[in-house]
């Protein structure tokens, strides 16, 4: 589709989830990290698909739910009590 848009929706989903992982998971509560990552999750995933071409409709409707469940589970087993990145 639009390559352009495609790559600049995916740096700016990329710095988003960046800046949410460093200040706002140890200082906000779980509740609103979780819907901060799911939501740049989810700009992450319109951004792929931004990037190919011929995306079908179920593509447009499951890429960004399920880039943005990805995204939560991620980080929270990174920076689980024993995981490898705890904070």
């Amino acid at each position: 589709m639009d390559h352009v848009a495609g790559i600049v929706t995916v740096l700016v989903a990329s710095l988003g989830l960046l800046a949410t992982v460093r200040w706002s998971l140890p200082r906000a509560p779980r509740s609103a990290t979780d819907l901060l990552l799911a939501g740049f999750g989810a700009v992450l995933g319109i951004g792929g698909l931004l990037l190919q071409s011929d995306v079908g409709l179920v593509a447009w409707l499951l890429t960004p739910i399920a880039i943005a469940t990805i995204a939560v589970l991620h980080v929270r087993v990174l920076f689980a009590g024993s995981g490898p990145l705890r904070t």
